[in-house]
């Protein structure tokens, strides 16, 4: 008997999994057909990203996986139902048997009904527990609608027939580190082109998350869409500068910034109050550069503006040297001079120093003393 339960049950289960792989195909080959001449994702500047097939094969993927699991949930609960259904048959069984006389073997058919009800209660029971991870978020829908109270981290307890999305509240960023840097092309107000290399982290409002499944979908979708907004905020910002602003780096990230920001908050299809999909934390401009003939006009105004101050500085030496040699002209007169003589003179009465030089106007001949003390010891 208890063979027969668990056969029936994964029969059940076996069917649904079929009908939702089936169903699955399908919508895989309209979609394939849909996307028969476009082989990559196009950016909106019109260049092909060569990851945007991988992300497709990753989405169905991860789709292929969750489709499965929400069908044997849905198989879980028609189990406990036929577990408890067979469970009331037994127990019927049990009794009439009991009442036929045979008590023993109606006894231990009433205790495998027994067994059989604990078994269908927990496995409806479990049905019903849902454990969010810490740095998650949940949302329950159900035959078209969606629970407006997320699910924050924890043990809840949902209906069984329900189904749970799970979305990422953990910062995310772009690019991660197995993603190449994307440069991107933007035009600043005199229209020229500039290369754009910016890193964002981001990420949800857990109290938003049924609002974003409602209008965005999946984790996979509001990373497109975080995406997006990043490459328009980029471009919105930069148009605001002139390329001579070039070294106001701050300015330009903080407007590209909020220009990002902006772009991540949308209002409802069916009206209502505006909501966030994703909130900017961070916003990293890391290269700026201007097309390649501003930046050698740059480089040559650059060398010009240093060789006109390497000769301002030139001629100011040259200034200054002039305007010293005509001071010593007009303050070194034979007055000065003869001053000055004199006053060197008078120290040297303390001093060692024996040779004295003696101004005459036929030169400057040196008296060496020591020599003329030792002449006059002699001659006397």
């Amino acid at each position: 008997m208890p063979g027969s339960i668990h056969r029936a049950g994964f029969l059940v289960t076996a069917s649904i999994l079929r009908r939702r792989i089936h169903l699955r195909a399908e919508s895989d080959r309209l979609s394939n057909h849909r996307r028969h001449h476009a082989n990559h994702s196009v950016t909106s500047t019109g260049q092909s990203v060569p990851g945007g097939r991988s992300a497709r094969r990753r989405k169905t993927y991860v789709s292929s996986i969750l489709l499965p699991i929400e069908a044997f949930l849905m198989g879980t609960l028609i189990l406990g139902a036929v577990v408890l259904l067979v469970a009331v048959v037994v127990r019927t069984a049990g009794t009439g048997l009991r009442n036929a006389g045979g008590k023993m073997s109606g006894g231990l058919i009433n205790l495998v009904s027994l067994g059989l009800t604990v078994l269908g209660i927990g496995i409806l029971i479990s049905s019903t527990v849902v454990v969010i991870q810490a740095g998650s978020v949940g949302v329950r829908y159900a035959f078209g609608s969606v629970d407006q109270a997320p699910l924050l981290a924890g043990v809840r307890f949902v209906p069984p027939w329900s189904s749970i999305e799970r979305y990422s509240t953990r910062e995310e960023q772009w690019p991660t580190q197995r993603e190449a840097a994307e440069p991107m092309d933007a035009l600043s107000n005199e229209q020229m082109s500039m290369k754009v290399d910016a890193a964002v982290r981001w990420q949800i409002d857990p109290m938003q998350a049924p609002k974003i499944y409602t209008e965005i979908g999946t984790e996979e979708q509001i990373k497109n869409v975080v995406l997006n907004a990043i490459r328009k905020g980029v471009r919105d910002g930069m148009v605001q500068f002139s390329i001579n602003d070039i070294s106001k780096r701050n300015q330009i990230a903080n407007a590209m910034e909020f220009q990002v920001d902006s772009a991540l908050l949308t209002r409802p299809r069916v009206g209502g109050e505006p909501f966030r999909i994703a909130k900017i934390t961070a916003f990293y401009l890391r290269n700026l550069e201007p097309p390649e003939q501003v930046v050698a006009a740059i480089n040559n105004k650059i060398a010009a503006d240093q060789q006109i101050e390497t000769e301002k500085h030139k001629v100011e030496v040259a200034r200054l040297q002039s305007d010293q040699q005509r001071f010593l002209n007009q303050t070194l007169t034979a007055e000065a001079l003869m001053k000055q003589y004199l006053e060197v003179l008078h120290d040297m009465k303390n001093s060692n120093n024996l040779i004295v030089l003696v101004p005459t106007e036929g030169g400057a001949p040196l008296l060496d003393l020591a020599a003329l003390r030792k002449n006059l010891s002699k001659g006397q």
